[in-house]
């Protein structure tokens, strides 16, 4: 079932020439490298690796790991995102392939990828479980999937998890975010708290190795922990 996969699509539409925006100024300050050191604590990459940027929105890190001499794939169900990102390749000197793909069916042959990178996609995803069964299919013997994602959307399971709204992107400009909160209603993945859930699912699924990071968390007046961003890290 795909019931919301269309509208999920047309509100990354709009967010596409923004969230480029977003994107260059990432490419173009520290925080590049910042994400590459990240990338290091549990990958070290080499040249020759065949890696799939999954929701690669405006091409950020395919344009990093292409950088590093990686061949890039890069799928996204959005169609304005997949623009910004073959003109952000273009801008940046890079040769990458992209494809129009839904994560939760991902047309490669099995055991085609070293690494699959993907960055707030899962939270996003009708079918996650389907999507974590596909990364696992293509990924070859020994492969790596790194996965940071947040618990975006878990306030309306929990309501210690206010969410903060979306003033972390720089250029909001007239996006009408209702649209993509109301779906968020109905996504499997604002019932359960992360990335508990994605370790028991993966385990699950047959991972050979699962460790994760919690990479911003807060502590309310009632002491209480609340996980707001993650990353995790698998071998196949």
């Amino acid at each position: 079932m795909k019931k919301y996969l269309e509208d999920i699509s047309a509100y990354w539409n709009t967010r596409a020439k923004g969230y480029s925006l977003d994107n260059q100024a990432e490419l173009e300050s520290e925080k590049a490298e910042e994400w590459l050191q990240l990338i290091s604590r549990y990958v070290l990459i080499k040249k020759e690796w065949r890696v799939l940027d999954l929701g690669c929105g405006p091409g950020f890190f395919s344009i990093l790991l292409s950088g590093l001499g990686c061949e890039v794939v890069a799928i996204d169900y959005s169609e304005q995102m997949l623009k910004e990102a073959k003109r952000n390749a273009e801008k940046y000197g890079r040769n990458i392939v992209f494809k129009k793909m839904d994560a939760q069916q991902l047309i490669f042959e099995d055991q085609s990828f070293d690494l699959i990178m993907t960055r707030n996609v899962t939270w996003s995803l009708e079918r996650p479980i389907n999507a974590y069964k596909e990364m696992l299919r293509v990924l070859k013997p020994s492969g790596h999937l790194l996965n940071y994602d947040g618990n975006y959307y878990y306030h309306y399971t929990d309501k210690d998890y206010n969410r903060k709204s979306h003033r972390e992107h720089q250029h909001m400009e007239g996006i009408d975010v209702s649209k993509i909160d109301d779906i968020a209603k109905h996504l499997e993945l604002s019932q359960y708290l992360r990335p508990y859930w994605d370790e028991e699912v993966l385990k699950k699924l047959g991972a050979a190795s699962i460790e994760w990071d919690i990479l911003n968390e807060e502590t309310n007046a009632l002491g209480k922990s609340i996980v707001r961003s993650f990353m995790i890290h698998v071998i196949k």
